[in-house]
């Protein structure tokens, strides 16, 4: 690695990272308008909408250590086939049912399976790539993620409007499926983690105990910010369609906001890697916040666009800036480990952040919901800044389990 410039760090990421998660990313995309809106079709409450889409966050939150352990038994690679692969069955399945409790069952395990995509080329990147060009390389994959989220919510849009939810929910899932194609044509062995010591042999939970300060004071920032973003995906698309627009138009809204998100992602890698975390995390997550605020203030379709492009430019500028800060604070000897603790706690948001919207929308409005999403914004910019603090510069001294420290300002 020594040496290596940040241009062939891309060049040697693309097929076992990338590629993978981009066709991921495009079946997510495209479930982006697809999903809310065929909840609302078949007559759900918001209440009950918001559960069912939770339900990933909470498959999400309680798969990662389980996930991180399969990880530690077979190999990144393996994880990353058997996720894609579970991603796109349960996808696929959605629309053949609708009954809430079979339909929590899917998002539920569609929560791990996403875990162990993550997880994967996140321990895979952090492991291989040094920490001068993390934060590109973590901003690369946000950057594939908002390609597909680009592109993504006006084809499922156009579809819907064309063969239906049904169909349209199976092409979400052969879309996400493709991302096994790389890894067949590569090779899993190639790319299957090596054995670097990277895992520790001992049982993962004995390994995580003298550090579990550390990762709940870090993740409680990033699980809101995972909250306000997962909730934000599903007002954005409600609030639209509330103002009588098709799904096609919806789907159009949706893909505005994250055009605007796509252009820049290469500044927040710039920004992490040249002056510190803090810098793309504070104006990136602030104007996120703003864009909520004036989306639970307006409604007209063009104040819609426009809250969706001022949260996507926000969006864009926070690309992989919660990847490469768990990165930054995981120890070098447990670092897929710690990711593993890290994602877990932080994707109670994906949990917190639907209920959010069901809540408030039955109870004080939808557009209400939007202006909560940003106060819970607000309040995780606070802990990054004064409780984490910037972790660019973080070293990691070997220290036994008695005097591992507690996560905060001075220790970091």
């Amino acid at each position: 690695m020594e040496g290596e410039s940040a241009r062939r760090v891309v060049r040697r990421l693309a097929v076992p990272v990338y590629l993978p998660w981009a066709a991921l990313s495009l079946g997510l995309g495209m479930l982006l308008p697809v999903l809310p809106l065929y909840l609302e079709h078949i007559d759900l409450s918001f209440t009950m909408l918001s559960v069912v889409l939770a339900a990933s966050g909470v498959g999400a939150s309680l798969g990662g250590l389980p996930v991180g352990a399969l990880t530690q038994r077979m190999g990144e690679n393996t994880v990353l086939v058997a996720s894609l692969t579970t991603s796109a069955a349960v996808t696929a399945a959605i629309g053949a049912t609708d009954l809430a409790i079979a339909l929590m069952a899917l998002r539920f395990v569609s929560g791990v399976a996403l875990t162990g995509v993550r997880l994967s080329r996140q321990a895979f990147v952090a492991r291989t790539v040094d920490i001068r060009y993390r934060g590109r390389a973590m901003s690369l994959l946000g950057g594939t993620s908002r390609l597909g989220f680009f592109v993504g919510p006006a084809v499922g849009g156009i579809l819907i409007d064309s063969i239906g939810f049904t169909s349209t929910l199976v092409a979400c899932g052969v879309v996400m499926a493709s991302g096994i194609l790389p890894i067949v044509v590569l090779g899993r062995e190639s790319l299957d983690r090596s054995a670097s010591g990277d895992w520790p042999t001992e049982p993962l939970l004995a390994t995580l105990r003298p550090h579990w300060r550390r990762l709940l004071s870090a993740a409680i920032g990033p699980a809101l910010i995972i909250a306000a973003r997962r909730g934000r995906q599903i007002v954005l698309p409600l609030i639209a369609h509330d103002l009588g627009l098709s799904a096609t138009v919806v789907g159009f809204i949706v893909a505005i906001g994250t055009g605007a998100d796509l252009l820049l992602f290469p500044v927040s890698g710039y920004l992490m890697d040249r002056y510190g975390r803090l810098f793309a995390i504070v104006p990136a997550f602030g104007l996120m916040g703003v864009g909520l605020l004036i989306l639970g203030l307006v409604n007209t379709t063009t104040g819609v666009v426009v809250a969706g492009a001022i949260i996507g430019i926000g969006n864009g500028m926070s690309a992989g800036a919660l990847l490469t800060l768990g990165s930054d604070l995981a120890p070098p000897d447990i670092r897929a480990p710690f990711l593993a603790g890290f994602g877990s706690i932080h994707d109670l948001g994906g949990v917190v952040g639907p209920l959010i919207v069901g809540w408030s929308a039955d109870r004080i409005g939808l557009s209400a919901s939007a202006v909560v999403l940003a106060v819970v914004l607000f309040a995780a910019i606070a802990h990054l800044v004064f409780v984490v603090g910037e972790t660019r510069n973080l070293t990691h001294p070997q220290e036994s389990a008695e005097t591992s420290p507690d996560v905060g300002r001075r220790d970091l």
